[in-house]
Formats: C-alpha cells, sequence, structure tokens
C-alpha cells in the first residue's frame, strides 16, 4: 500500500483505469468467448437444420417433375403406340421401343427410362439393358404403381446409385404397360446442395456412401460411415474429421434400400468461429486505445462502424445464396451510405442479367423468348384456343435408308429451312422438329384471330416452297420430296414444361393429338393437306378445298370429318360457285 500511496495522482488514475480496461478487457474477451461460440453453435445446428429442410424440399420438387413429366409422356399417342406393339409379336420391334426411350431420357433431362408391360416385365432400358426381360413387379415404386394403377414413387438403388423415381401406367385405356423415370442423387445434387446452404452433405448408409459434396481427394467413406451411429436421430453432435471440428447431423430419407438411407450434414465448427479471433483483437486493440484515453471515441467508432459494416456483409453473403432481390436500407451520406448505395446497384444490375440470361437460355424461339420476357406468358399456364399443324415427308423410312447420312441431313435441313420460312411467315411458331417434319403453332404464345387462315396458309407455302425445292432436287439428280400436312384447332394448355435446367414453351391437350392424327390420314386419302372441319368452317372464300372424309380416328368414338385444301386454285366456279370450292364426300 505504501508504495500505491507514494505514486502521483496522475499514475494512481492512470493504473487504476489501466486496470479497470484490462479487467473489463479480459471479461469482455471470455465472455464473447462463450457467448459467440454458443451463437455460431446454435446458428451452424440452425444452418444444417435448413440444409435437411432444403433437402427434403428438393425431393418434394424433383418428384413433382418427375411424376408430371411422365405423365405427360404417359398420355403421348406415340408413346401409347410403340408400347401397344408389344401386344403383337409379329409387329413388336423392342430396337423401336429402346429407342424411343433413349430419346425420352435425353429431351427431358433424366437419367434412367424404363419401360414395362402391364405385368411389370421390362421391355426397354435406358440405362439396364442387361436387365430386359426380367420382372420389376417387386421394385419399389413399381410394385406401388401394379397394386393402385396410379402414379407412384420412390428413392431406390439401382446399380450402386441412388435414383429418385416415378412409375405411371400408360392407359390405351386399360393398362398396357408402365413408364419408369428416374433422376440420380449423385455428388452433382451435394455440391449443388453444398453450394445452396454452404454445408457439406453426405448420402449414406451404414455400410455404403453413393454421393457426397466432399472432393473425392479428401473423402474418406470408412470416417463417414463410422460418424453415422454417433449422429442420426439426435441433436447435431461435434466431431473430429482431418483435423478440423464439424457440427454434425444426419437426417433420415425415406427410402427402398434394404437399409436406412441418411443424408450426414455437415458445417465446419472451426470456421464458424474463425470470426472470433478476429473480433477478440479488435476489442484488444480497442482496449489499447482505450488506455492511451481514447475508449469513448473508440467505441463511439467502433460501434458506428461495425454495425452497417456487418449489415453489408450479411448482405453480400446472400448474393452467393441467389437472393439477388435483397438490398439495404440507405440512410446515411457517409463512405456507409455510399458503399450501401453502391452494393444496392450491384445487386440490381446482377438480378437483371440473371433474369435475362436465365430467361433467353430456357428458350429456343425468339417469339416465344420475348413474350415470356415482355409478361405476356403466365408460368403457370394458361387455356388457349390455337391451331396445331403437323407435318410429315412421306416415304422417309426408304429415303433414309437409300441416302448417305450427310446427304440425308443436308436434304432435311433444306426442307426445314424453307418449312420454318413459311410457318414464320405467317407468324406461326415452330414448337419442334419431329423427325421429318415439323410441329408448329398459331395463336401462342402471342394471341392471334385469324390464326385458323395463318396456319392454312403456312401450310400451302410449305407446299409451293418444296416445289420449287423439288425443282432444284430434280436438277441435281434427286427424287422429290412428298408431304403430308395435318391442321386442326382447338383449345389446350399453353405454357413452360419441363425441369428448371431444361424448360420449354408447349401446348398439351386433346387436340394436339387430333391433328397428329389428322397429318396420318394423308396418307390414307392421298392428299396433302388435310383439315379439320373446325379449320374449314373458319376458312375465307379465297381458299380452295378439295374432297371431304368422314374417317375413324384411333382414340375417339366417332368419325373424325376431315377437309382436303388444295395446293393450287380450281377453274373459276359455274353460276352457282361461290369462290371456296368444296369436294364431294369420300
Amino acid at each position: 500500500m505504501r508504495w500505491w500511496h507514494t505514486r502521483s495522482l496522475r499514475a494512481r488514475i492512470f493504473i487504476a483505469f489501466s486496470v479497470l480496461i484490462l479487467a473489463v478487457l479480459l471479461a469482455t474477451l471470455g465472455l464473447t468467448q462463450l457467448i459467440v461460440g454458443q451463437d455460431a453453435r446454435q446458428t451452424l445446428s440452425r444452418e444444417l437444420r435448413t440444409t435437411g429442410q432444403v433437402f427434403q424440399s428438393l425431393l418434394r420438387e424433383r418428384a413433382i417433375r418427375l411424376q408430371t413429366n411422365s405423365t405427360l409422356l404417359a398420355s403421348d399417342f406415340a408413346l401409347k403406340r410403340v408400347f401397344a406393339t408389344h401386344f403383337d409379336p409379329a409387329s413388336y420391334d423392342s430396337e423401336t421401343l429402346a429407342s424411343a426411350g433413349l430419346s425420352y431420357r435425353q429431351r427431358i433431362g433424366v437419367q434412367l427410362v424404363w419401360m414395362t408391360d402391364e405385368r411389370g416385365t421390362l421391355l426397354a432400358a435406358s440405362p439396364g439393358e442387361g436387365r430386359i426381360g426380367q420382372s420389376l413387379a417387386g421394385f419399389a415404386p413399381l410394385k406401388e404403381a401394379l397394386e393402385s394403377q396410379a402414379p407412384a414413387t420412390a428413392v431406390v438403388e439401382v446399380d450402386n446409385e441412388v435414383f429418385q423415381m416415378v412409375a405411371v401406367p400408360v392407359l390405351g385405356p386399360d393398362v398396357i404397360g408402365f413408364l419408369l423415370l428416374g433422376q440420380v442423387i449423385d455428388d452433382q445434387v451435394a455440391r449443388r446442395l453444398q453450394q445452396d446452404t454452404h454445408s457439406d452433405v453426405t448420402f449414406l448408409t451404414d455400410s455404403a456412401v453413393f454421393a457426397s459434396s466432399w472432393p473425392e481427394s479428401s473423402r474418406s467413406a470408412p470416417q463417414l460411415i463410422r460418424m453415422l451411429p454417433e449422429v442420426r436421430l439426435q441433436n447435431p453432435r461435434l466431431l473430429s474429421m482431418r483435423g478440423e471440428r464439424y457440427l454434425s447431423l444426419a437426417v433420415p430419407i425415406v427410402a427402398n434400400l434394404g437399409k436406412p438411407l441418411y443424408v450426414l450434414i455437415q458445417g465446419s465448427y472451426d470456421r464458424a468461429l474463425a470470426p472470433l479471433h478476429t473480433l477478440q483483437w479488435r476489442i484488444a486493440v480497442i482496449g489499447l486505445i482505450a488506455l492511451a484515453g481514447a475508449l469513448i471515441t473508440g467505441i463511439l467508432l467502433a460501434g458506428g462502424i461495425t454495425g452497417p459494416v456487418r449489415l453489408l456483409v450479411n448482405a453480400m453473403h446472400e448474393i452467393p445464396r441467389g437472393n439477388l432481390r435483397h438490398r439495404l436500407r440507405v440512410e446515411r451520406n457517409d463512405e456507409i451510405g455510399f458503399l450501401s448505395r453502391s452494393f444496392n446497384e450491384m445487386a440490381e444490375g446482377l438480378e437483371e442479367r440473371e433474369h435475362i440470361k436465365d430467361t433467353f437460355g430456357r428458350f429456343v424461339s425468339r417469339d416465344v423468348a420475348e413474350a415470356v420476357l415482355s409478361g405476356r406468358v403466365p408460368l403457370a399456364g394458361e387455356r388457349r384456343e390455337v391451331s396445331i399443324l403437323f407435318q410429315d415427308i412421306r416415304g422417309f423410312t426408304a429415303l433414309s435408308e437409300k441416302l448417305d447420312p450427310v446427304v440425308l441431313l443436308r436434304l432435311l435441313n433444306q426442307f426445314f429451312t424453307e418449312a420454318v420460312a413459311a410457318v414464320e411467315a405467317e407468324g406461326g411458331v415452330v414448337k419442334q422438329f419431329t423427325g421429318d417434319g415439323v410441329m408448329a403453332l398459331f395463336g401462342a404464345p402471342q394471341s392471334r384471330t385469324d390464326h385458323t387462315e395463318r396456319a392454312v396458309r403456312a401450310a400451302l407455302g410449305i407446299v409451293t416452297r418444296l416445289a420449287n425445292l423439288n425443282v432444284l432436287l430434280q436438277n441435281s439428280g434427286a427424287a422429290p420430296l412428298q408431304i403430308g400436312v395435318g391442321i386442326h384447332t382447338g383449345e389446350v394448355v399453353a405454357g413452360l414444361i419441363g425441369p428448371d435446367e431444361r424448360i420449354e414453351y408447349g401446348v398439351v391437350g386433346e387436340a394436339v393429338n387430333l391433328a397428329s392424327r389428322i397429318e396420318s390420314l394423308t396418307k390414307e386419302l392421298t392428299a396433302t393437306i388435310l383439315v379439320s372441319k373446325e379449320i374449314a368452317a373458319r376458312l375465307g372464300s379465297e381458299f380452295v378445298l378439295g374432297r371431304t372424309a368422314l374417317l375413324p380416328v384411333k382414340g375417339k368414338s366417332q368419325p373424325v370429318e376431315v377437309v382436303e385444301v388444295l395446293s393450287r386454285p380450281l377453274p373459276a366456279p359455274g353460276p352457282q360457285g361461290t369462290g371456296r370450292t368444296s369436294g364431294t364426300a369420300l
């Protein structure tokens, strides 16, 4: 005490103040470590559970997309026709069915397409050709679909990979088979979850690891499997891996694998605590500055800076997560306010660029893309009356057998160039190329009151352009092409179809199927252009009509009346003519 009393007042005040500041500083550091450590663990635990919820949502969304795509495919007339061939051994062609499966797999972006008969025997597989002929009646989800005669979904193992699969019956009108689609749950899915949630994800059982976001070089399957008994069905636990502490949580997945399937979600606890060390250093610096007499100023400055900076950092974290709509509220005119305004401008630019990139990356047709950007296409779909045109090249199979593939492809491209030009000249949209023909829409996505007349004029334009093309073909020594065109109008559901990675604008409805069937009748009637009676009734006097016919059509209980549209005008009509000529019934 004598030493204390011999010190100057300045020294005593300085020492007392220093001891107080050091005590407060040490207490602050200890309390900060305790609170931040607990907060980091709670935050990391919430992130792990959020990752589990995100994965469950992803499974549900994938199941919905798979069931939607499989239901649409199962209702496709061409698929039903291919399926039905297995009832007649004389006409059954397994290679055609396998080719159709591969085509559907590539078109809708799934990794597995299987087709079975009505009893569950595998007819075609892509992949999995070695299973053809085997019974899958006990295989989920086909087993549930066989029992309920309705779509069923399940998570299953195929060739040491985990697939999310859906099985739907193919009706004709009774069940004639089943279509199974599957999307794999692989490393790519795990890495996508890791990118979205910043948590490492592993799909495993107590004996095997199927997929993981961990890099191959650092992935230890035995160690991951050993962790599983310690974390499943419990709250997140702190475990060591590769010399680093990880908070780990196992979430069960409803699956048909024979063994329980889990998604192991892990977040680095050490990396979560890294900001704590920076914070402790800052507090120490602030304490040293306070010893020099600037504690109040330091605290005020720290409080005035760290708060807005933390908001800015949190906002920056939203950008990698894909939340480009996050904005900061700007209430300052200093440098922090300038940074906040700059961040908002950056986020707006990124959002606009991502919107344009995403929209134009999904569409091929310029008209469809422009309609979506302008907001004229409801993303949920809409009912709309349109005219549908189907065109097919006659004798294409025989032609493809005679010509060299390079020559055949060049010939198809020449014809498609003319066909697309004729369709777009009338404001139509080529929906898809069907191998040797086209499917075109009139009245969607852009609404047109005269879509029926535009569709017929486009068909006549195709015929006219084909005539000019045939002249060039004959001059070069090639055989001329012959086509058939079928047109029908009716109400359809128009909108965006397909998974997020490969979406396209399309229409579905009975009118589409009938238009395709009318096109197939052109061969039977030896006609170039056939339209339904609904189309014919709306045509003006400038169109020349030929024969009419009342013919049965597959899938229709009543015959369908079709009318021939002549590709060139007839001679002038007699005294009772009207300029629009109709032929006699066949």
